[in-house]
């Protein structure tokens, strides 16, 4: 039978992501949501046939933003396996992931790459 899960966000985990409700959320999470799944494919391998990456828009109280979903089949068990991997996720852009966020102008920045340490 169908079934999803989140992902519980839209970066690696120790990864700063895109804030809701700034005025640059929209364009940065569009470019996270594709850049991550592209890395979480190089890193667990692409997803079995029949089941698919979602970007869903969800409504919040400081507004609209992004969620992956990743929807499988919870009785083949090529499907299940692959989800428990992802829903592990990965610590740290890779390389590849970094080269992409530069290429499409992404703009978020980490605590303390935004700290100016020459203060």
């Amino acid at each position: 039978m169908l079934d999803y899960i989140y992902l519980s966000q839209t970066t690696p985990c120790d990864e700063p992501c895109a804030q809701v409700g700034t005025d640059d959320y929209m364009h940065n999470a569009r470019i996270e949501v594709r850049v991550y799944i592209d890395q979480l494919k190089r890193t667990f391998g692409n997803n079995p046939d029949d089941s698919f990456f979602k970007v869903v828009r969800c409504p919040h109280d400081f507004g609209t933003y992004l969620d992956i979903r990743f929807y499988y089949d919870d009785e083949d068990q090529a499907h299940v396996k692959y989800m428990m991997m992802i829903e592990s996720g990965c610590d740290k852009w890779d390389d590849q992931a970094r080269k992409e966020l530069c290429e499409r102008s992404y703009t978020v920045k980490s605590v303390d790459e935004a700290i100016d340490h020459t203060a």
